[in-house]
């Protein structure tokens, strides 16, 4: 079987062996995942009662869906052989933990146990009931959540039984009273194999267990089972009382539901950590509490309160006690109370406010609108001086381009008139150029850029182009004629 494709799924090792067939670590070809697949013997795919209880338990898979419960993928025939396809959990199955590690913790086991009773409790308002609830039935992921496995005996509330009247279905050790007898089931016979579940869990062994069936199913039937309490001390109260309601040998005794199961233990666990948050008070030392003795007058009924000693009229109170009380020494009129740093003004006269420390003013009283002008003044210009130094460095170095100087012609001769002998002629100031506005002088190693005056040089450099134009016309007609010649020598 190991290395055998049935339909889309490749068979790559064998997982484990129940006592309807085997299950192997498949790899789904098409979509590329791990899957467990379970396969019915040889021997009883020949049978049609076996093979119509396999199809059932895949068509009760196929109702199912939630977490804590082990889907269902695919369910087939190949030749003479059935399989069903379901989730492939890694982990390992409570049965293996309890072998390993013991009894577990109530504040650890109880989380873990009430995923369970979430996916049983799914299972029963589907009208599903397992049967056959145990810790290997139970597969403890990678993650720490836990999922129901194998309800290949679980029937469906309202179809016809399978099974013969009389007849036993399921594990012993974790079947109910009613199981025992093979009388009818529903939901309440899973909340006893529950209760014998997590008693197991808490405890490390099941509540009966015995070298013969017949003693186990005797005790299953009339035995009442032992408090988990006596056998783990640590568990809560409120948590045995819940695994002993599961474990009533009458059903009606039960709870309803696993949901009522759940909240009785998640109860029950709150309170127990509640306690244990809850410290109890020191005890009181000597030193603490210092005894009192009573009062030599004290009248009947005043346990050891202390008299209340308050002397008589005309009496004072130093002489009842055998001593003289400090007189107060207050300062005379006019005099500071507390000393110099005080205003004499405000010395007590015997009524009125005690005086006050001097506290110097602060700097701020000071200010008048002047003082926030000129600072809102000077934050303004501190602010605005890092773009004024920006514009200047942004703009552009070098000389101007020169401009042409302006001259002021002179009208003619006889549009101008002499101004009025009453009025004084305006004098009209002769525009000169700026320095700045003449043109750069050319640079010394261009020797084309010449003054706009210089007729002389302009002569000259037209002289000059003339005699280079000419001799490179020269010695055009001096590589032609080279060349001329280079060819005749050739074609001779």
């Amino acid at each position: 079987m190991i290395g055998a494709v049935a339909g889309n799924y490749r068979i790559v090792d064998k997982i484990g062996e129940g006592g309807m067939g085997a299950v192997y670590r498949g790899f789904d070809i098409m979509l590329e995942r791990e899957v467990a697949i379970k396969v019915l013997r040889p021997e009883l795919a020949r049978q049609p009662d076996i093979v119509e209880r396999f199809r059932i338990e895949a068509v009760t898979l196929a109702k199912l869906n939630h977490p804590n419960i082990a889907t269902l993928f695919s369910f087939f025939r190949q030749g003479d052989d059935y399989f069903m396809v379901m989730e492939f959990v890694r982990g390992e199955t409570l049965e293996n933990r309890l072998r390993r590690v013991g009894a577990i913790d109530s504040f650890t086991a109880v989380p873990i146990f009430c995923q369970a009773l979430e996916g049983i409790e799914h299972a029963h308002r589907m009208g599903i009931i397992h049967r056959d609830i145990k810790p290997a039935n139970m597969m403890l992921t990678d993650n720490g959540s836990i999922k129901v496995m194998d309800f290949g005996i679980a029937r469906v509330l309202g179809s016809a039984r399978m099974t013969k009247q009389g007849s036993i279905i399921g594990t012993i050790e974790y079947m109910s009273p009613e199981q025992v007898l093979g009388q009818e089931t529903d939901w309440r016979s899973d909340i006893y194999s529950l209760g014998i579940l997590l008693y197991e869990m808490l405890t490390g062994r099941v509540p009966f267990a015995s070298d013969s069936e017949y003693k186990t199913m005797h005790c299953q039937i009339e035995v009442p089972p032992v408090p988990p309490r006596n056998l783990t001390p640590g568990i809560p109260a409120q948590i045995d009382a819940a695994i002993l309601k599961a474990l009533s040998k009458n059903p009606a005794d039960r709870f309803t539901t696993a949901a009522e199961f759940r909240n009785a233990l998640l109860a029950g666990v709150q309170d127990a950590h509640s306690a244990t948050l809850r410290l109890p008070p020191p005890p009181a030392t000597a030193a603490q509490t210092p005894p009192i003795t009573a009062a030599p007058n004290a009248p009947a009924g005043t346990g050891n309160l202390p008299e209340t000693r308050v002397p008589p009229p005309g009496q004072r109170w130093g002489n009842l006690y055998g001593s003289q009380v400090k007189e107060t020494r207050l300062p005379g009129p006019g005099a500071p109370m507390f000393g110099p740093e005080l205003d004499p003004t405000a010395a007590w006269q015997g009524h009125g406010a005690l005086p006050v420390p001097n506290q110097s003013p602060s700097i701020f009283s000071r200010l008048n609108w002047k003082h926030y002008t000129a600072g809102l003044v000077l934050l303004l210009t501190l602010l605005a001086a890092p773009f004024v130094i920006a514009v200047i460095a942004l703009k552009p170095a070098g000389n101007t381009p020169a401009l042409a100087p302006r001259t002021v012609q002179p009208p003619p001769s006889s549009q101008v008139s002499a101004p009025p002998s009453n009025q004084v002629a305006p004098v009209v100031p002769l525009l000169t150029p700026s320095p700045r506005l003449t043109a750069p002088n050319p640079l010394p190693h261009d020797p084309g850029v010449l003054q706009p005056d210089d007729s002389a040089a302009k002569k000259a450099l037209s002289e000059k182009k003339e005699a280079a134009r000419k001799q490179a016309e020269a010695a055009a007609k001096d590589r032609a004629r080279r060349r001329a010649e280079a060819e005749r020598a050739l074609d001779q």
